[in-house]
């Protein structure tokens, strides 16, 4: 199942004789971080001086920045309205989490400096990157803004920031969905997890009983109840960090872009057999366990899960949406307004509002905390009722 050269499989069916099988989460954590072979921290399996992993060309997948700087366009637009809602801070705090290769961070500070946006002198730059390859194509990307005298400076993970020190905005895109998680199925006895275990130097899949009560809890937090036969993802990691988000957060707006769903969607029975997914080369894989280290996993974001654990430890949902909307909201349109039709620009932004694309694909949830409002600019046109993350 696995080809013999991938430089990950020693150290996986090493771990597996000495531990016995792991949890899906756990080979998908070293399939993606492993500090040596891992897919994000060598960036792909590229030498440092390759193409990025991110991309339509010599990539596996791509992100709406790196189709078109539409979207740190738009983003400056709520800042500056977060801005106002603060107060204007003496300091604004912006954080990236998962920055990619940096294209977000340098549209967005193109367009202050474009737009003479006062909140720029105030920005304080902080990305949150656990990949010394990623980390070194954001220092690249950002080398000029640098030196132009923008602060930023780059943190490994979010404990490595004091709690309560924030004011402004917590930013990721496409970031969730790369947590490790738990695959589990509802059987007729229970319910079952998924372990990868080793046999003649190949990976094989496992069940067995749950390795934390928290998978169970999981879904009894969402009032979810598994069909028989129901195989599905369950991201405890995603449940860490939103509470991380919030406590080092103070005073702001967490914004949170990805492909995902509610409740109500992901446990849908067109989703009976999860949203696990592997890309490599822009070609999409369903069989997790080969090219391990060198393609991408990913698995479809549980928005309902960020929202009600947020409710818990003091970030209010603002709202939902859809990309397409959030940038409709916020005038995109008026972005592209004369423009040639036929430009770059142009249908980079039509792909991103593009109904059966990104633009539904991929959501916006936003939370705020120690902030008195009911909505934000991002989300005048509604893709959702207010409903829409409620589980039942």
């Amino acid at each position: 199942m696995e080809p013999a050269d991938s430089p990950l499989m020693p150290r996986i069916t090493a771990l597996i004789r000495e531990t016995g099988p792991l949890t899906f989460a756990r080979f998908m954590e070293l399939a993606l971080y492993d500090e040596a072979h891992g897919y994000y921290t060598t960036g792909g399996g590229r030498a440092p001086s390759a193409t990025s992993p991110i991309g339509q060309e010599g990539g596996d997948f791509f992100t709406a920045p790196s189709l078109s700087p539409i979207l740190g366009k738009c983003l400056v637009r709520q800042l500056v309205e977060i801005d106002e809602r603060l107060g204007h801070p003496p300091v604004f705090h912006l954080m990236e989490m998962g920055p990619g290769d940096g294209t977000l961070l340098r549209d967005l500070l193109q367009e202050c400096q474009e737009q003479q946006v006062s909140l720029l002198p105030r920005l304080a730059c902080i990305l949150v990157e656990r990949s010394p390859a990623f980390r070194r194509r954001q220092q690249e990307t950002l080398a000029a803004r640098q030196e132009q005298g923008v602060t930023i400076r780059w943190v490994d993970d979010l404990q490595s920031i004091a709690d309560g020190s924030l004011t402004g905005t917590l930013l990721s895109n496409e970031l969730v969905d790369a947590f490790p998680v738990h695959r589990v199925r509802m059987e007729q006895d229970g319910l079952r997890e998924l372990y990868v275990t080793s046999r003649d130097h190949a990976l094989q899949e496992q069940w067995g009983e749950p390795s934390t009560p928290e998978l169970a809890s999981f879904l009894s937090d969402l009032d979810v109840e598994l069909p028989v036969g129901f195989t599905t993802e369950i991201n405890l990691e995603a449940v860490k960090w939103i509470k991380q988000v919030a406590g080092v957060l103070d005073r702001g707006v967490v914004i949170t872009i990805d492909y995902g769903h509610t409740a109500q969607d992901y446990f849908a029975p067109e989703r009976k057999n999860g949203t696990l997914m592997g890309y490599h080369r822009h070609t999409v894989s369903t069989n997790p366990m080969t090219r391990v280290g060198a393609q991408d996993l990913t698995a479809h974001v549980n928005f309902s899960s960020l929202a009600r654990t947020g409710e818990r430890v003091g970030l209010t949902t603002t709202g939902f949406t859809n990309l397409q909307h959030f940038l409709m909201s916020l005038g995109i349109e008026e972005l592209v307004e004369g423009c040639d039709q036929e430009s770059e620009a142009v249908r980079a932004a039509a792909r991103l509002l593009r109904p059966h694309g990104m633009g539904t694909t991929f959501k916006v949830l936003m939370q705020h905390k120690g902030l008195d409002v009911s909505t934000l600019r991002g989300l005048r046109h509604r893709a959702f009722f207010e409903s829409a993350l409620a589980t039942a």
